[in-house]
């Protein structure tokens, strides 16, 4: 029994249908040949009642305990197995001996410990079973166990020792080939399904983590299978969707999803791309890329449809980045070309009307009209410089800064400019002293300087907060970048109006030429980073990310001394 412990390596999960049904039949044939064959007497009335609750406690517990003990249903097992032998050789010697039917639960015994114990189970068995039956014989100790057994081995069946000896060997010879032959099944079925489980778990594995949701339907248009990413795209429960219609299980917001899938597995077409809108319950409207697939069996009938789908969400975000920065791009050599043509002309306007204004003496309409000339002057004069400050953006091929000096730096800056009231505060909070970062010194000012700017003019005449904040990441592609934030208190930037802020020309605030928030854009992708905006009804931040570039930890130690001091 020992060593059936130790053997005992499968899954009691797996096998117990295989051992409900064996124990429900083995025991009722064993107990009912138990009470009419065997002798009355105490003993065997009482292994019988032992095993009968042994029997009864196994199927029940098993039955109604969900996560169950190995250890203890293994116990249960052997001491099963051990009873049921004990009874089987009290029959078989008590009953016909060599010729007595009940030989056969044995074998019955033999099988089902197979089921359990594999190989090794089997065979150890196999080797008690042929002990019970042939030891009364070969040791002969049947004067012992006389009131137990009263054996009838030979008892008028007219053969000689040797004949008798020959049966016994066939008998045990039928014990170990039935337990090699089951013990060989069972461990290839084993092996076989262990296989098969680590196959369906990786494949499994495999399916759960992709980020593309994965589904498929039968021919009744019910879900075979719906992975973790499929139910996080369309914002539905994964796990209860196993077994469901599509129409019945999906919300509102999938209708054209489920039309889609429905229209495949009615024609019988495969979709190879397609582009459609589903109401996602958190996100909204989500655009969603789908693929479908006809599932077909040998004959090429239809089993079903697989169905894979992405969210677009990101990939639209993408594409109307490079469609802005191609925009910009236009408007940069738009502003190049015409920026050097008007410039000169506007300087000579502007000129001229400062000399007619001083040397005319002019008052009343005619004064205003010039103040107006000047004034419109100088605005189409910012205008272009702003030209040529987006013309001028490029990628810069070398060089490098500290971002921590560039950031206090504009900050002193901002203490001198009409923009900036005293009911303004500028705070910043640096992740470490030393932030380098490649690109020009000049570049990073001016991207500080438009999102403060803009940030101050959110705000207006009102009591108001600029928090400027670095911290470092780690990208998708695994590589270090500076995160850059510039946040404020104003009133917000509504959703309508987010998606619009970097275009060319477009701006919300009186006499703003709407180029300074696109410049910072078209800076930032020639650095290889990207600007984020996140807003709500009372607060507003701009998050830029830039590449970050290694730094000597000489320079790092020194100014952390400094700072010490």
């Amino acid at each position: 029994m020992a060593i059936l412990a130790k053997s005992y390596q499968t899954n009691a999960i797996s096998r117990r249908p295989w051992f409900l049904a064996l124990r429900l039949v083995i025991p009722v044939l064993l107990i009912g040949s138990g009470l009419v064959f065997l002798n009355p007497l105490a003993f065997n009335y009482y292994l019988l009642a032992i095993y009968g609750a042994l029997t009864v406690f196994l199927i029940g517990y098993t039955i109604l305990t969900k996560n169950y003990s190995e250890s203890f249903i293994r116990i249960f097992i052997i001491a099963l197995i051990s009873c049921e032998l004990l009874i089987e050789g009290l029959l078989v010697n008590q009953v016909g001996g060599n010729f007595s039917p009940f030989i056969l639960f044995f074998i019955m015994t033999i099988v089902t410990a197979s089921l359990f114990f594999r190989l090794i189970g089997s065979i150890v068995v196999a080797t008690l079973a042929g002990l019970l039956y042939s030891l009364p014989i070969f040791l002969k100790i049947s004067f012992i166990f006389d009131d137990l057994i009263k054996s009838t081995r030979f008892a008028g069946m007219g053969i000689s020792s040797d004949e008798a000896f020959y049966m016994v060997f066939l008998h045990l010879c039928l014990f170990y080939l039935c337990a090699f032959i089951s013990g060989y099944l069972a461990e290839n079925l084993f092996l076989a399904s262990r296989e098969l489980r680590k196959i369906r778990f990786e494949t499994s594995e495999i399916l759960e983590q992709m980020f593309s949701g994965l589904m498929t339907i039968d021919t009744e248009g019910r879900i075979n299978y719906f992975n973790k990413a499929a139910g996080e795209i369309l914002g539905v429960d994964h796990v209860s969707a196993m077994g469901k219609l599509p129409g019945q299980f999906f919300h509102r917001g999938l209708i054209q999803f489920t039309d889609r899938l429905e229209a495949a597995l009615k024609n019988g077409l495969s979709i190879s791309r397609a582009e459609i809108h589903i109401r996602h319950p958190e996100k909204g409207i989500v655009p969603v890329g789908i693929s479908m697939s006809i599932l077909r069996g040998g004959e090429k009938e239809i089993r079903g449809v697989i169905a894979i789908f992405q969210d677009l969400t990101e990939v639209k975000k993408l594409e109307a980045r490079m469609r802005a920065s191609d925009r910009l791009a236009a408007v940069g050599q738009l502003a190049a070309g015409i920026a050097h043509e008007i410039r000169n002309p506007l300087a000579s306007i502007s000129g001229s009307v400062e000399v007619l204004k001083d040397d005319l003496k002019l008052d009343g309409d005619d004064l205003r009209l010039l103040e107006l000339i000047l004034r419109e002057s100088s605005r189409l004069n910012t205008i272009l410089t702003d030209f040529l400050n987006f013309a001028r953006v490029s990628r810069s091929s070398s060089g490098k800064c500290d971002l921590a000096k560039v950031i206090t730096e504009v900050e002193l800056l901002t203490s001198t400019h009409r923009q900036f009231s005293n009911s303004i505060s500028i705070s910043h909070r640096f992740h470490k002293p030393l932030i380098m970062i490649p690109g020009n010194e000049d570049q990073f000012k001016q991207i500080l300087w438009n999102l403060i700017l803009n940030a101050a003019q959110a705000i207006g005449t009102g009591t108001g907060q600029i928090q400027m904040e670095t911290d470092e990441i780690i990208s998708d592609n695994g590589s270090s970048m500076i995160k850059l934030s510039v946040a404020d208190n104003g009133p917000g930037i509504p959703e309508g109006v987010r998606e619009k802020i970097f275009e060319p020309f477009f701006s919300t605030k009186d006499g703003g030429t709407g180029l300074g928030l696109p410049i910072v854009a078209r800076i930032v992708d020639c650095l290889g980073g990207k600007i984020e905006v996140e807003s709500a009804h009372e607060w507003t931040r701009l998050v830029v990310y830039l590449p970050q570039e290694e730094h000597e930890p000489q320079r790092v130690a020194e100014l952390e001394q400094i700072g010490a001091r």
